[in-house]
């Protein structure tokens, strides 16, 4: 049990180092060396637990993903739950790319995660393609509160565009509250406010609360 538990401890770490490493350097850039020495692992060690370059980027994608899913999935059940329930949905919208940022400024994995899916922009199974159908839902759902004023491609547009500005002010490594650059949850905050600043859908209805503090 002992070894199994030490075992278990030194993949979170090589798990951990990983994370910091992919999302900094991207695939090409990681270096072996390097997250072995930050998990304090020997190299014989890192290949014990990952037998490759690739197995090890698979993991903490994998780690990343399931972290987002997990993040995800209270906010999808309340939208299940309500069905369309007419104006206040895009709301929802909001909150979703709300928490995505919020997991790209606070997990590492979940950085990781995205960088990887620029470095294989032909792999199916990425950060950007696990969340994106939960995303259509939600615009689908949200479709009485810009009836009239744009459309569903249109907002499913500037929500990935959104979290996609909020990746790169991840990786950009502005600190949170900074004033010389923007940290994933300014972006998000800011692009919204630029585009339904002037609307009304986002004021009206919506029964949770968004993450973080203030409101757009």
């Amino acid at each position: 049990m002992a070894r199994q538990d030490r075992a278990e401890r030194t993949r979170r770490a090589l798990l951990r180092a990983a994370s910091d490493e992919f999302a900094e350097k991207g695939y090409a850039g990681a270096s072996l060396a390097r997250i072995s020495t930050a998990a304090e692992v020997t190299i014989g060690a890192l290949t014990f637990h990952f037998a490759s370059k690739a197995a090890l980027a698979d993991a903490v994608r994998d780690s990343g993903c399931a972290l987002t899913r997990s993040a995800l999935a209270s906010l999808m059940a309340v939208s299940r739950r309500t069905g369309a329930s007419g104006r206040g949905e895009l709301r929802r919208v909001v909150t979703f790319t709300r928490t995505l940022a919020r997991l790209l400024e606070e997990e590492p994995a979940v950085r990781a995660a995205a960088r990887l899916a620029w470095d294989f922009p032909a792999d199916g199974n990425t950060w950007y393609a696990m969340w994106l159908p939960s995303l259509g839902d939600l615009v689908e759902q949200a479709r009485p509160d810009f009836a009239g004023w744009t459309t569903a491609e249109a907002v499913t547009a500037t929500a990935v565009s959104v979290v996609t500005g909020a990746e790169f002010a991840a990786r950009a490594g502005a600190p949170r509250g900074a004033t010389s650059g923007l940290s994933p949850w300014d972006h998000v905050d800011r692009v919204w406010g630029l585009v339904l600043g002037a609307r009304p859908p986002l004021a009206l209805g919506g029964d949770e609360n968004p993450v973080g503090a203030g409101t757009l």
